[in-house]
């Protein structure tokens, strides 16, 4: 006997229907994330392109301009810093022809390949479409560390349309003073190297939550104020007056950072009002901008009342470059073995950590003591503790310079600061390095966890 139904229940049929219909919606949702596009994967056709900007929110509609020499409608796809498959969406490739002039500066303004609706449940990250044009999806959840991408730096070196902020590669040899970043990135090969490597590792985390923005981004300081680290990446040179104020206000305050760069903040920059254009003249008397601290001249410059020393206790001068014929190791001799940054390495004093680089920072130092060792100089930096890791010797302007990898503590109340001082710390050479790869990921993992469950990174 087949019992009647409740009054207002469903029918078995209306039951079964909504059944269909949830196991429908799921597999669509599902399908959303994974394949957006029944198209086939574009693969080679894409020669280069670029996104309308640089850093996203999950659910940002993004803008993808893409360059090929096939005329076709295929799938793009997105992959993560590791290189995992994420999603793939239609897209109509085409011969695309630079519209504007001067387009180093002024963009290339090709015409729209695909509109991408993100996914809202895309995490943070940096992603890359087919493998070759990058982006970053930012959060604003709490976090427990966030990467800084330096796209400014990477902008600054990159050519794409006849010029960059550097003579060596600019048409007739003189270097733009504007940059767009709606444009190719040419070198993407090179200065992401110095990238590529830290950000294929840092999706292997799973016990901790990582947020990623780029340099843009800390424009904001809102962006930065729900992390406990921030990790400044590869060779991140180019920073803005209100970037550094919010990095500075960032660690006074109690918040940590680790420098896993090289020649970082050297010049000041600044961004046209669409933050399209990161303009550096390089020259006071050729910049257009009438207040003599937003001039877009080398931070060490005391015109600007802000030296480098005072946010991350070393700079370029002092540190200078690592490849040229030197006295050096290639990398940092051992200062400190007890350091906890170490720990489980078991180096000696006088071992080497091997760490080809291009372009070191440097602590003030005060002689050396007489086993060779480099003497910091902490009355020129007042910090409440300093403490270095390892040295290499390096030059600048003929002159002998001395690398540090430095850990230091600005006041009793401010966050802490690691600096690695390499711009190869995330690079081929570096973490991808076969030598000291493992050891230079070691040294990281510890800063990182150490920093997190409030351990000390000081020996003493």
């Amino acid at each position: 006997m087949i019992k009647p139904e409740a009054a207002g229940s469903p029918s078995f049929a209306t039951t079964k229907t909504w059944i269909i219909f949830c196991c429908a919606l799921i597999l669509s949702c599902k399908r959303e994330m994974i394949d957006q596009s029944p198209a086939p994967p574009c693969l080679v056709k894409i020669l280069s392109g670029y996104t309308d900007k640089v850093s996203y929110m999950p659910g940002d509609e993004m803008l993808v301009f893409l360059q090929s020499n096939s005329k076709i409608k295929c799938g793009v796809s997105i992959y993560d810093g590791s290189g995992k498959f994420i999603a793939r969406y239609d897209a109509n490739l085409f011969m695309q022809k630079i519209k504007n002039s001067n387009p180093w500066e002024n963009g290339f303004g090709y015409s729209v390949s695909a509109e991408i609706r993100l996914p809202e449940t895309l995490t943070s990250g940096f992603y890359t479409i087919e493998n070759s044009i990058p982006f970053i999806v930012k959060s604003s959840s709490s976090s427990d560390i966030t990467i800084v991408y330096p796209i400014n730096t990477i902008n600054a070196y990159d050519d794409s349309g006849g010029k960059s902020l550097y003579p060596f590669n600019s048409t007739n040899s003189v270097a733009a003073q504007s940059v767009s970043v709606l444009r190719p990135i040419d070198s993407f090969s090179d200065q992401l190297d110095y990238c590529l490597p830290c950000l294929a590792w840092f999706p292997s985390f799973s016990d901790i939550k990582v947020n990623y923005i780029a340099d843009m981004d800390l424009e904001t300081y809102s962006n930065i104020t729900q992390t406990k680290i921030l990790i400044v990446i590869g060779h991140s040179e180019y920073w803005t007056r209100s970037s550094r104020q919010n990095f500075d206000n960032f660690v006074n305050t109690g918040g940590h950072a680790i420098i896993m760069s090289g020649n970082t903040m050297w010049w000041q920059a600044r961004y046209s009002n669409n933050y399209e254009n990161l303009v550096c003249y390089r020259d006071a008397s050729s910049d257009p901008e009438p207040n003599p601290y937003l001039k877009t001249i080398e931070w060490a410059d005391s015109t600007l009342h802000f030296p480098i020393l005072e946010s991350i206790g070393a700079d370029f001068n002092l540190g200078g470059y690592g490849l040229l014929q030197d006295n050096g190791w290639d990398g940092y001799k051992i200062f400190n073995p007890e350091s906890p940054l170490l720990e489980g390495l078991n180096f000696k004093k006088g071992d080497t950590l091997s760490l080809p680089t291009g372009e070191y920072d440097g602590a003030p130092t005060r002689g050396f003591d007489s086993d060779g060792f480099p003497l910091l100089d902490n009355s020129k930096l007042k910090f409440n503790r300093l403490e270095l890791i390892g040295f290499d010797k390096g030059s600048r302007e003929g002159n002998e310079t001395i690398a540090t990898f430095i850990v230091f503590q600005k006041t009793t109340a401010s966050g802490i600061i690691i600096n690695m001082a390499s711009d190869c710390w995330c690079s081929s050479t570096g973490f991808g390095s076969a030598k000291s790869g493992n050891q230079i990921k070691a040294i990281t993992r510890n800063a990182i966890y150490k920093l997190l469950n409030g351990l000390s990174v000081f020996s003493r």
